[in-house]
């Protein structure tokens, strides 16, 4: 095999491996949405900020501001549930570490 051959592959299962935590991105702010008009999510008005915020930069690959929106929204209340699930996510994106992991199994078998 050569050496673009090993590369191609690789840049192949990770944009499979990036097109899952989009979806899985997705999913998650879809189950806020939804879990906060179902009254099962309680946020804070500082914490809906933050998540705009952390959504926003996850979306520009901003690594500090996931880290210190992250950090904001634990700061602002209680983290459980879909919020935590998001929280996680955007750890993936701010590292680029976008390995397989049990966080996105379910998405790739969509």
């Amino acid at each position: 095999m050569t050496a673009e051959e090993m590369t191609n592959g690789y840049l192949q299962r990770l944009d499979k491996r990036l097109w899952a935590y989009g979806m899985a991105l997705n999913q998650t702010v879809a189950d806020i949405i939804r879990d906060y008009y179902s009254n099962y999510l309680s946020v804070t008005e500082a914490q809906w900020q933050d998540i705009v915020v952390l959504i926003d930069s996850i979306v520009q690959a901003n690594t500090r501001m996931i880290h210190e929106a992250s950090d904001s929204i634990y700061d602002d209340g209680e983290v459980s549930g879909s919020l935590h699930k998001l929280i996680e996510l955007a750890n993936h994106f701010a590292t680029l570490d976008f390995s397989e992991t049990p966080l996105i199994k379910q998405e790739e078998k969509a």
